[in-house]
Formats: structure tokens, sequence, C-alpha cells
């Protein structure tokens, strides 16, 4: 199961994300194990992902035109929301999501996304 149901993935979008990537992949892999059944839910998130929706910095109305959004999907948004907060910085973007440099451009490159 690499899919959410649009409520779960409104939290996942809403989520400030302190721990960053860490703490995103945390929440999935605690939404997979609680799931049952074929997507993930959002009584299948962590309490303080739930608790975020009110927090609303994403923009969930072009996320939610979609039924669904799989894991690569959420990250590959994840990448795109923190290069447009750091103004395309790359350095700075990885650092906000938890990930090297290079990590980061290896992901641009595997979403097609070398323009930003």
């Amino acid at each position: 199961m690499t899919e959410f149901t649009p409520d779960a993935l409104e939290l996942l979008m809403n989520h400030s994300w302190p721990g960053n990537v860490r703490e995103l992949r945390t929440a999935i892999e605690h939404a997979g194990r609680l799931c049952r059944g074929e997507k993930i839910s959002a009584r299948d998130l962590p309490a303080a992902v739930r608790g975020g929706a009110a927090a609303a910095s994403a923009d969930p109305q072009r996320m939610l035109a979609r039924n669904d959004l799989t894991v690569k999907e959420a990250e590959k948004q994840l990448i795109i929301r923190a290069l447009k907060e750091t103004k395309g910085s790359r350095t700075r973007a990885a650092k906000k999501i938890g990930v090297s440099r290079r990590t980061l451009h290896r992901k641009l490159h595997t979403y097609g996304l070398e323009e930003f």
C-alpha cells in the first residue's frame, strides 16, 4: 500500500514537519503498520500529524485534486515545497528536509526537477 486517502494527504501536506524527512518517513512507516485498508487514511497517521491540520501551509487544493498520492509523489512535493520556501537554494532546501545536498540533487534528477 503506497497510496493515501484525500484526508490523509491533506494532513500530510498541512503538517509543518519540524523533524523534516525523518519525521515524514517515521509517520509513513507508522501509518503503514496501522493501515487496515488499501490506502493509508488519516486515522493511520500519528497523533502529531493528525493534530496539525489547522496549520495549513501547503496548497492542499492542488494536491487534493487527485484521490491518492504515492510515497514518491509525497516526497517530490516535499522537495518542491522546500525549494520554493528557500527560493531555489538547494543547500538550504536539503538542510530543511534533512538530506544531504548530494541526495537532493539525485532526487531532483529522479523526479525531473533539475530546473529548480
